[in-house]
């Protein structure tokens, strides 16, 4: 995979059920072959551990789609979507010593039969009446921070999140 000097490698999963040890040593090993060959990589991954660890951006995916994308600092201390709420609140870190972790409720859409509207709507408790109607667009927060949520369109209420950040923009 490295033999032509590739611009970019894809790495997908690639720490997937290895130990702590093992998933550091290839960590290290992918960013020496960063650094060295002066490639970019696209580390796909559902480890948020990892991400925090190796990552400069971070797009976080629902059902296909990219919903939110900024620095690792943006993601993880000011995240804007409530998939992404989700996702960190679901961090044992983050759980504040609660004996069972929060989940997301409900189940995936379908990708072949997708719902109309926000793909993550039903499983929203955000959720506004336009989210079951019509996708949202990607709305801008920072210059490198993006997400799609109505949440963040001028006429949505003001939620506080139940992580971080805060749904006015600012």
């Amino acid at each position: 995979a490295l033999a032509g000097n590739p611009e970019i490698l894809f790495a997908d999963e690639p720490t997937t059920a290895l130990d702590v040890t093992i998933q550091a040593q290839i960590l290290d090993l992918l960013r020496e072959i960063q650094k060295k060959l002066g490639t970019a990589t696209v580390f796909v991954t559902h480890d948020l551990g990892v991400v925090a660890r190796i990552a400069d951006r971070v797009a976080v995916m629902y059902a296909g789609k990219i919903v939110e994308i900024g620095t690792v600092d943006e993601i993880f201390y000011d995240p804007r979507h409530p998939y992404t709420w989700g996702l960190l609140r679901s961090i044992p870190a983050f759980s504040r010593g609660k004996e069972s972790l929060p989940s997301i409720p409900g189940m995936p859409p379908s990708l072949l039969h997708p719902p109309k509207g926000d793909a993550f709507a039903s499983r929203n408790a955000y959720a506004l009446e336009i989210d079951f109607e019509e996708e949202p667009p990607m709305f801008r927060v920072t210059d490198s921070h993006y997400a799609a949520t109505w949440l963040l369109d001028e006429r949505a209420p003001k939620v506080v999140p139940p992580i971080g950040g805060n749904t006015d923009g600012t």
